[in-house]
C-alpha cells in the first residue's frame, strides 16, 4: 500500500532561517512528503491566508502541513510521530503542536504543548504537556495540519494580515462539527512566541466581532479573548493601545 503523502507548506521571509529549516527537515525519516515553499522575501503577499491558499491548490498530499521556517525537529522521527498521531484521529478539523482548550483553568486559558521555544530552548510558559491527541479550541500558527479535503471545503478566508489564520480555521472547524487537536511533538520553535504587535490586536478585535454570535471566548496561545460585553471591548482596546505605544517607542 502506498505511503500517505504529506504536503509541507512554508512561507520564506529570510533565506538564512529557511536554510536552517531545510537542514533540520532533511534529517527526518519515515515520511513521504513534498515541500512547497512560498517566497515572500520582498513582501509579495499581503496575507498569509492568500499565500497558503495558493500553495494548497498546488499541493498533492492528502494532508497539508503548514509550518513556519523557524521550526526545528529534535529527533529524526519528530515529523513521522506527529503524522502518525494525526492518522490515528478518525475525523478532525485541524491538528497542531500547541493550542488552547475551550475550558479555562482558574478562569484563564492554558497552553497545551510539548514543544520548547526561544533561543534558550525553554518550556513554554503556562503550558501543560499532552500524552496523546487532546482536544483544543484553537491552535498556534507555527505548525498545524488540515486534510486537503477539509481545506477544499473550508479554504482560508480572503483576509489581509499575518495573524490568527489557524485560530480562525479552528473556529470554522468547530462551527461545522469538527474538533481540533494538539498532539505530542518533539519540536523546537526557535521563536519565543512574542511576534504579536498592534496589528495582531487589530485583527483580534475584528475576529471577536465576527465570531461573537457563536462563541463566548476565543482562547488562543497568546491570550483569552472574551467576545461579549463592555469588558471584552475595553480589554482588547486597552491591549491595542499598549501594543501601539510599544510600536511607537521601538521606532
Amino acid at each position: 500500500m502506498e505511503e500517505t503523502t504529506y504536503s509541507l507548506i512554508t512561507i520564506v521571509n529570510k533565506e538564512a532561517v529557511y536554510k536552517d529549516f531545510l537542514d533540520s527537515l532533511n534529517t527526518q525519516t519515515g515520511v513521504k512528503y513534498e515541500l512547497i515553499t512560498i517566497n515572500n522575501e520582498h513582501n509579495q503577499y499581503s496575507s498569509a491566508r492568500t499565500a497558503y491558499n495558493e500553495a494548497a491548490r498546488r499541493a498533492r498530499g492528502e494532508y497539508l502541513i503548514f509550518l513556519h521556517p523557524d521550526i526545528r525537529f529534535l529527533a529524526s522521527d519528530s515529523l513521522a510521530r506527529i503524522c502518525d498521531y494525526t492518522k490515528e484521529i478518525d475525523d478532525f478539523g485541524l491538528v497542531g503542536i500547541a493550542g488552547s482548550p475551550k475550558e479555562l483553568v482558574k478562569n484563564e486559558r492554558i497552553i497545551l504543548t510539548n514543544i520548547i521555544h526561544g533561543d534558550n530552548k525553554e518550556t513554554v510558559p503556562n503550558s501543560k504537556k499532552v500524552t496523546g491527541p487532546t482536544e483544543v479550541q484553537t491552535l498556534d500558527e507555527a505548525f498545524f495540519i488540515m486534510k486537503k479535503s477539509f481545506w477544499e471545503k473550508f479554504p482560508f478566508p480572503n483576509k489581509d494580515g499575518w495573524h490568527l489564520y489557524a485560530v480562525e480555521q479552528c473556529l470554522i472547524a468547530n462551527l461545522n462539527g469538527y474538533s481540533n487537536y494538539v498532539v505530542p511533538a518533539n519540536i523546537w520553535h526557535t521563536s519565543d512566541g512574542k511576534s504579536e504587535d498592534y496589528r495582531y490586536t487589530l485583527q483580534v478585535r475584528k475576529l471577536v466581532r465576527e465570531y461573537r454570535p457563536y462563541v463566548d471566548n476565543v482562547n488562543t496561545t497568546v491570550k483569552r479573548w472574551r467576545t461579549r460585553g463592555l469588558y471584552a471591548n475595553l480589554y482588547s482596546l486597552a491591549y491595542l493601545m499598549k501594543m501601539y505605544l510599544k510600536h511607537l517607542l521601538n521606532k
